[in-house]
């Protein structure tokens, strides 16, 4: 058995191309390997929740490889903030590690998501805890009508097209979210490690884009109406036209390449897909803009609120 040693210092990244330039080893370790790891999250800077998920993503990963993991957190005290944070988002509990937080769970609904894990069973409560976030949160009715559409297809792409079996509902992924109200925005990330766009767009046997190469795929995959033949092609189109009008950032990663910002580049390998946005809550979005006079996407958002969130206008 190859016992491989890996430091992950988070203190070190500006960026998630950063973290995922530390992360990247370990996508290609044989299986039943053994890894010794060891975590610095540092006492100097401030730790976010989808730096952390994609640690957690990738440990899944070697998990279904039947690598064993033994891990050491560095200068860890429960006095640290970026400890304590690291604790309420379930860090270290999907770690498999239960800690003694001395400090009270406040429901977190509205404000923030732990580090979740979700498949077919659960992808629903996901995307509406997601969702309340952003409607507690003042983001604009015409944004909120998008992002009703947008979320849950990019959480479904995961379930969906991640998986190389190409059936519905088999695929998973992790999820998190944070409204921030100093900076006036949302931070959220939906991560998977399966088969990426690349093999996603090309190798299903119905595609029309079996050409593309890998940083081709990445680049067209947020066109209207690509797909591999398994649904509309519409979400990531969608998501990324929202995301212009918002002037927020929008990273699409996957393999070897990164769409971030609409700029396409080459950065180390992740195994999968993770999409993250950083949501500008003072930025308003003309629904029509991107889905024209088309009122199908608007009534299905005010029949979601209605249902789910009945008497929310009292509230703002």
């Amino acid at each position: 058995m190859k016992e491989i040693n890996l430091v992950i210092d988070f203190s070190k990244n500006s960026n998630h191309s950063e973290l995922i330039g530390q992360i990247t080893s370990l996508f290609v370790l044989a299986p039943e390997s053994s890894l010794d790891l060891k975590l610095k999250l540092g006492r100097d800077h401030f730790l976010y929740s989808d730096y952390l998920l994609l640690l957690i993503s990738s440990l899944r990963y070697l998990d279904t490889r039947n690598i064993k993991v033994n891990g050491l957190i560095e200068d860890f005290s429960m006095d640290s903030p970026q400890v304590q944070y690291a604790s309420r988002v379930n860090f270290f509990k999907l770690l498999g590690l239960n800690l003694d937080e001395k400090l009270p769970r406040r429901d977190p609904s509205g404000r923030f998501t732990e580090i979740t894990f979700f498949d077919k069973r659960n992808i629903k409560q996901v995307f509406d805890s997601i969702m309340k976030i952003l409607l507690v949160n003042g983001v604009n009715e015409d944004m909120l009508t998008v992002l009703n559409f947008c979320l849950f297809e990019v959480l479904d792409n995961a379930l969906n097209h991640s998986s190389e079996e190409f059936k519905y509902g088999v695929g998973s992924g992790f999820s998190c979210a944070q409204f921030f109200p100093k900076n006036q925005e949302v931070r959220i990330i939906i991560a998977d490690t399966g088969q990426g766009i690349y093999s996603a767009l090309t190798k299903h046997p119905k595609s029309k884009f079996k050409n593309l190469s890998e940083g081709e795929a990445v680049l067209r995959s947020v066109d209207k109406g690509v797909t591999n033949s398994e649904g509309m092609g519409f979400g990531l189109w969608a998501t990324a036209e929202m995301m212009k009008k918002n002037k927020g950032d929008f990273i699409i990663h996957s393999g070897n390449y990164q769409l971030n910002n609409f700029e396409l580049h080459k950065v180390p390998f992740w195994q999968g897909t993770y999409t993250f946005l950083r949501i500008n809550t003072n930025v308003p979005v003309n629904y029509e803009e991107i889905f024209g006079e088309n009122s199908d996407q608007l009534d299905m958002f005010q029949e979601y609120k209605e249902e789910f969130f009945g008497g929310f206008d009292k509230l703002w």
